[in-house]
């Protein structure tokens, strides 16, 4: 009893004194002094690029970024997506750029985090390492949901110097495409709508943005992914061919 009356004291007595404030409670006290800035901070490009980065760098040593990041700046995000719904239901301008859709279907969307769907493609249909081909056949199904364990514990790409670069440079580049595709109005902003992430690309694009260039765009970042891709999955195949040659 006495923890439980000395905490609904002290509580209490912190409510009463933040009514004589001209926030009136605690709630509006920290969403001005705290929330709102992270929030307009957040929605910024060299922030989600910096959040990009640190998804790819924890991937790269075996721990799950996406995870990690998005306990971090699934608040902000969420708050932006809710901005952008309240908006679009209204049928008033939607305001953000950054927000939960656009990190999860104009990135994670292309394959899983590090969009790693056209990784998959390359090995099929332009690698002749029996392993790379057999990984990208397995891969293949549920890289289409999104799903890229497979590739990254498989090719791997954990501890993988080889393909590094590739695997940070794609999707920076790729955000970069995007967030600028959509401050000039080529796409549409996402509307706020929930769309899961392991829904197909093209697909997710086009229910997110509500609009055909949705997925479009998630096409072109596909062929931004295979073409920063190639070279190093070529490096890749050409080690591999040789190591299979050698053992047989």
């Amino acid at each position: 009893l006495i923890p439980a009356v000395i905490t609904l004291t002290v509580f209490l007595l912190f409510r009463i004194g933040f009514m004589f404030t001209p926030w009136g409670n605690v709630h509006d006290f920290i969403y001005e002094i705290v929330q709102a800035p992270l929030v307009s901070l957040g929605k910024g490009l060299g922030a989600t690029l910096c959040a990009i980065l640190a998804i790819q760098f924890l991937w790269f040593f075996g721990l799950h970024g996406q995870i990690i990041v998005n306990s971090v700046l699934d608040p902000i995000w969420n708050t932006l997506t809710l901005e952008n719904l309240t908006a679009f239901q209204a049928g008033q301008p939607i305001p953000n750029i950054v927000t939960k859709q656009f990190i999860e279907i104009f990135t994670v969307g292309i394959g899983g985090s590090g969009m790693t769907l056209g990784a998959v493609i390359l090995m099929i249909f332009f690698c002749k390492s029996k392993q790379l081909k057999q990984i990208g056949r397995l891969a293949a199904p549920a890289g289409i949901f999104n799903v890229n364990e497979p590739v990254i514990f498989g090719m791997p790409i954990v501890l993988n110097p080889t393909i590094f670069i590739p695997w940070v440079l794609a999707p920076v580049i790729n955000v970069i495409i995007v967030y600028f595709a959509m401050s000039a109005g080529l796409v549409p902003l996402t509307t706020g709508i929930t769309v899961p992430w392991t829904t197909p690309i093209v697909i997710s694009g086009m229910l997110a943005t509500n609009s055909w260039q949705g997925g479009v765009i998630q096409i072109i970042e596909l062929l931004v992914v295979m073409v920063c891709w190639f070279p190093f999955i070529k490096s890749l195949d050409r080690t591999n061919v040789k190591m299979e040659s050698e053992e047989e």
